[in-house]
């Protein structure tokens, strides 16, 4: 929910916390009071590379492996500062939420759940296709499925630093945070094969599975018109008394017309009776059979009602969705400095960024979406502490501690009766009461800095990133891993006011699993980050 990745200089040492450089307008804006006199300007671009795995064990689905892939060719920051005497004014632009795209060539395992079990659900229609001559069977489906979701949260800052003496200084900001979400995607071609290849699921349904279903039905109607008359005629004589003689008897008695022999003797014939059955047990066999046929027919009818509305769900659909909003965060820092600068002790809290984006619907056939629906979407507050130690003169060291409050927040999750709901707030979710998270997360970072040459500083660092989400929270659309990231690179001094700093880095993360009774899915990342950034002071 919050970038920390600002900084060329971040990604090559992984920890920032406590800057006393340019680009401490983000990370310790009370530490630009330890600049020289003059106005500064960093820019950063960031190059990153993000795969995403979601694995399925749903049972019909052709393969459970979905596979996202993010990338980002400019992720841009930049920075000014201007210091004077005790007093520092500064400005940022960050991406601090998002700032990529994440595209799923063959969509995720939720979209296709409904379509993977259509050989199933169809699997009915085999019976009735023998009734007519018709195969109906179905062995397999396919489908053209495709989602690509992208968000970016662009900010802007804006601040003012004061060194209240040698040791402390302090600084009070702000952010604007202005929100962009998209989501497009479809769901087509869905297809099933048959024994005459591989057709349209609705094609099948409207050119094949109906009329036979239909034609089914259609037949039995008529078998129970015919049989009417005869049950009619049976009910008449054995209400006269007649019912315990047999039919042959009946006939040899003259008791029945023409009429009545005829429609006895086929009806006999059509359900395969002697004529030395009474009466009684004749009727009996001609009830049973018609309350059958009428079972069947009203069958028949409920299947082709449930064929007619499965057309519905079949045909080609869309979605086109965009997300705006905005917030606003203050945020205030403490850097405390000891040993004449060569400890210092950064303090800051970026107050939770309370927003809401509304939804726009361009295009949804899946019902999804609501349009003018204001989803929350908050950032949470976050408090940071930094620690920067000079043992020797060419020798820095830096650790750091992130602190995000997401219990107070809200991401636009919902309990089961369809209302926002905060990350700690207790509540139905999923068909239990629990909480989406189950405790704030939190980052540690450490990293180091060594000038090899007056021109040259090399670095390297580490962080790790621990999340608390419950079960729940997780899903194909959204899930939260705990990380770990190296980080390597080089700042290059071209001039006494002109620097170009370098930096790679690579994350791996913690592979999490939700559980959802008959099936299960897993979900994973990978990242990698190439940064280059440019700093001039005059």
């Amino acid at each position: 929910m919050t970038n920390t990745n600002q900084s060329a200089a971040w990604v090559r040492s992984m920890v920032r916390d406590a800057s006393v450089d340019v680009d401490a307008v983000f990370f310790n804006p009370a530490g630009l009071t330890h600049l020289e006199d003059g106005f500064y300007v960093q820019v950063n671009s960031q190059t990153v590379w993000q795969g995403r795995t979601v694995t399925s064990s749903y049972p019909t689905l052709n393969d459970g492996t979905y596979e996202g892939s993010t990338f980002v060719p400019f992720l841009p920051t930049g920075f000014l500062a201007y210091k004077k005497g005790k007093l520092a004014i500064s400005a940022g632009f960050t991406v601090i939420g998002g700032g990529g795209s994440a595209v799923f060539d063959k969509g995720l395992p939720s979209f296709e759940q409904s379509v993977s079990a259509l050989p199933t659900a169809l699997a009915g229609l085999v019976q009735v296709g023998e009734a007519a001559g018709v195969d109906l069977s179905v062995s397999g489906y396919s489908a053209d499925i495709n989602f690509s979701g992208s968000s970016a949260y662009y900010a802007i800052q804006a601040g003012v630093s004061y060194k209240i003496n040698d040791v402390i200084s302090v600084g009070l900001g702000g952010r604007y945070i202005m929100a962009n979400n998209s989501y497009t995607g479809h769901i087509k071609d869905i297809s099933v094969m048959t024994a005459a290849g591989n057709m349209r699921a609705d094609d099948f349904i409207n050119n094949m599975a109906l009329p036979t279903v239909n034609g089914v039905k259609s037949n039995l109607e008529g078998n129970v018109q015919q049989l009417t008359p005869v049950s009619e005629g049976l009910s008449t004589l054995i209400g006269a008394g007649l019912g315990g003689l047999t039919i042959d008897q009946l006939i040899a008695s003259g008791l029945l017309t023409p009429e009545q022999i005829a429609g006895i003797n086929l009806t006999l014939l059509a359900l395969g009776l002697e004529s030395t059955i009474t009466l009684d047990d004749a009727n009996g066999i001609l009830s049973a059979t018609m309350t059958e046929l009428n079972t069947n027919i009203l069958t028949l009818g409920g299947t082709a009602v449930a064929l007619e509305g499965q057309t519905a769900l079949l045909k080609d659909n869309y979605v086109d969705v965009t997300q705006k909003g905005n917030g606003f965060a203050p945020i205030i820092s403490v850097d405390l400095s000891f040993m004449e600068g060569d400890l210092g002790l950064a303090l800051k809290y970026e107050h939770k960024t309370s927003m809401k984006v509304t939804t726009t619907v361009i295009k949804d056939d899946t019902g999804t979406y609501t349009d003018g629906e204001e989803v929350t979407s908050d950032m949470p507050g976050m408090l940071s502490c930094g620690v920067r130690y000079k043992p020797i003169s060419s020798l820095r060291v830096q650790a750091g501690f992130h602190y995000y409050l997401d219990m107070d927040a809200s991401y636009g999750k919902k309990d089961d009766s369809g209302n926002f709901v905060k990350n700690g707030e207790e509540a139905i979710i999923a068909g239990q009461t629990t909480t989406y998270l189950a405790g704030n997360s939190y980052e540690a970072a450490f990293g180091l800095e060594f000038d090899v040459h007056k021109m040259i500083t090399l670095s390297a660092g580490y962080l790790m990133t621990a999340s608390n989400p419950n079960e729940v929270y997780q899903s194909g659309l959204s899930y939260s891993l705990d990380t770990g990231t190296f980080g390597v690179g080089a700042r290059i001094n071209l001039m006494k006011n002109f620097a170009i700093d370098l930096g790679y880095s690579s994350t791996s993360y913690t592979l999490a699993e939700r559980d959802y009774g008959t099936f299960k899915e897993t979900y994973d990342k990978t990242a990698s980050v190439f940064a280059a950034g440019l700093t001039y002071n005059f």
